[in-house]
C-alpha cells in the first residue's frame, strides 16, 4: 500500500510540473508578442467596427474589413424599422472605426447624428482614444487608469494647451514608464 502512495504522490508532482511547464510557455509566448513595438501591433488588427443606433432593427456595433457605407452598415444592422413611407436613403462618406451613427426616420427624412463610439468601447475593441480631447471618464476606459489619475490627465493636458506627443502623458503623477507602455498602444494625438 505505501508504493502505491509513492506512485500517486509521484504522479500528481509530474501533473504539476506539466502544469507548470505549459504555464511557463504561454508567458513566454504572450511576452514575445506583447514586446513588438507600439507602430508594429494593432490592437484592432484590420477590422473596422462601426455603431449603429435608432431606428434599425438590430443596433449594435458591426466589424467590416473595410470602412463600411451607411447603407452596408444599416444592412448589418438588418435594415431600418419599417415606416408607412419610404424614405430616400442619404448617401455619405464610409464610416471610420470607432465611429457612431445613431438614425432617426421620421418618416420624411432620414437624419443622421454622427459621432464617436463610447472610449470604454473603442479601447475594448483596440481603437485608440485621443489623448488631446477624451473626457476624464472616457480616459478611465485605459487600463490601469482609476479616475483621479485621468482627472490629473486632464488638468495636465489643459495646462500644457494639449500634448505634444504621446510620452508628455508621463508628466502625470502616477503615471511612470511601466503603465505608459501600458497604456500607449491605446491613445492617440489627434
Amino acid at each position: 500500500m505505501k508504493k502505491r502512495r509513492l506512485h500517486d504522490n509521484t504522479a500528481s508532482a509530474g501533473i504539476g510540473v506539466l502544469l507548470l511547464l505549459f504555464f511557463l510557455i504561454g508567458m513566454n509566448f504572450l511576452k514575445g508578442s506583447m514586446s513588438l513595438p507600439a507602430s508594429e501591433r494593432r490592437l484592432s488588427g484590420d477590422r473596422v467596427f462601426a455603431q449603429v443606433s435608432g431606428d434599425v432593427r438590430s443596433p449594435g456595433v458591426y466589424g467590416f474589413d473595410d470602412p463600411p457605407s451607411l447603407r452596408k452598415l444599416v444592412e448589418r444592422a438588418k435594415g431600418l424599422i419599417p415606416t408607412d413611407k419610404t424614405v430616400p436613403f442619404p448617401v455619405g462618406s464610409p464610416f471610420n472605426s470607432g465611429s457612431y451613427v445613431e438614425i432617426r426616420n421620421n418618416q420624411k427624412e432620414i437624419s443622421l447624428l454622427i459621432g464617436e463610439m463610447s472610449a470604454f468601447y473603442r479601447t475594448t475593441l483596440g481603437i485608440p482614444i485621443s489623448i488631446n480631447s477624451e473626457s476624464a471618464d472616457g480616459l478611465v476606459s485605459l487600463p490601469g487608469i482609476g479616475y483621479r489619475t485621468a482627472e490629473a490627465i486632464v488638468e495636465e493636458r489643459t495646462r500644457m494647451d494639449g500634448f505634444k506627443k504621446l510620452s508628455d502623458i508621463q508628466s502625470v503623477r502616477g503615471i511612470g514608464s511601466g503603465l505608459y507602455r501600458k497604456i500607449r498602444p491605446y491613445l492617440v494625438l489627434k
